[in-house]
């Protein structure tokens, strides 16, 4: 996963984790992370009275619960039809939603900027104007994460890669019923034990599944030797359902509990 999706993904459950145990937010920063902001601009939020910046996730925690942050969810393309660049940063597709009383919804759109040994992260809120009928619901897609991942291997075997086939074997057996505490010991650390157990299961298979980058990746040899096999359909059709199982697996591990 790139770093963008990372974040957001650690912030959302942060933040879910301290709304449901009235407690303090713990975020951890990557050491890359120099700085997170978080501007609140009267311009772009009718009701604020005057511009504010919070200069850390636990600043920014707090003024959110001053106007009664209720719930959080994060939004993510689901599909990519470029798969030679899945790491871009500022998008501007992947968005934290904040839900506050009194039907008040917002969100924050990234803007990674490079500086000496990292990034600097300025998160930019906006009014949600459109009207839903109340909150993005996901749904879990276990099954179909499976069934992806069990051809996906079989299709890495037959182009010579058992690398990349041990892997997405290893994803399924995590969907399929692998020693919970095993999963808990070697993925993400603390951060399962604040989640359902299904959620986990579809958080770590994101996450190890997720084979997508530069030099050495999925998207990398792999096609070149499919294309030799004849199998070049298979691979792009298998692929883009893979990265879409990913991102509807992290939509509804890391936003419905």
């Amino acid at each position: 996963m790139n770093m963008e999706i990372i974040q957001i993904c650690d912030i959302t459950l942060a933040v879910k984790f301290a709304l449901k145990t009235k407690t303090n937010i713990e975020y951890f920063p990557f050491e890359y992370e120099k700085s997170i902001e978080f501007l609140f601009s009267k311009n772009k939020i009718d009701f604020l009275e005057k511009n504010y910046k919070a200069g850390n996730i636990e600043e920014w925690f707090d003024y959110c619960l001053k106007l009664s942050l209720e719930d959080i969810k994060i939004l993510l393309p689901v599909s990519s039809k470029n798969l030679n660049i899945p790491n871009d940063l500022n998008t501007e597709k992947i968005k934290l939603i904040c839900y506050f009383k009194n039907n008040l919804i917002l969100y924050f759109t990234p803007k990674w900027k490079k500086t000496s040994g990292g990034w600097n992260i300025i998160y930019t809120a906006h009014k949600y104007e459109n009207s839903i009928n109340g909150k993005f619901k996901f749904y879990d897609n276990t099954e179909d994460f499976k069934n992806v991942l069990s051809k996906i291997a079989t299709l890495a075997d037959k182009i010579n890669f058992p690398n990349f086939g041990n892997t997405f074997r290893k994803a399924f057996n995590i969907l399929n019923g692998e020693s919970f505490e095993n999963i808990r010991n070697t993925f993400y650390g603390q951060t399962l034990f604040k989640m359902p157990e299904i959620n986990a299961r579809l958080f770590c298979s994101a996450k190890i599944s997720n084979v997508f980058g530069g030099m050495g990746s999925w998207n990398d040899s792999p096609p070149y030797y499919a294309h030799e096999k004849g199998l070049e359909s298979e691979y792009d059709i298998l692929t883009e359902e893979l990265l879409t199982q990913i991102r509807l697996a992290l939509l509804y591990s890391v936003n419905e509990w």
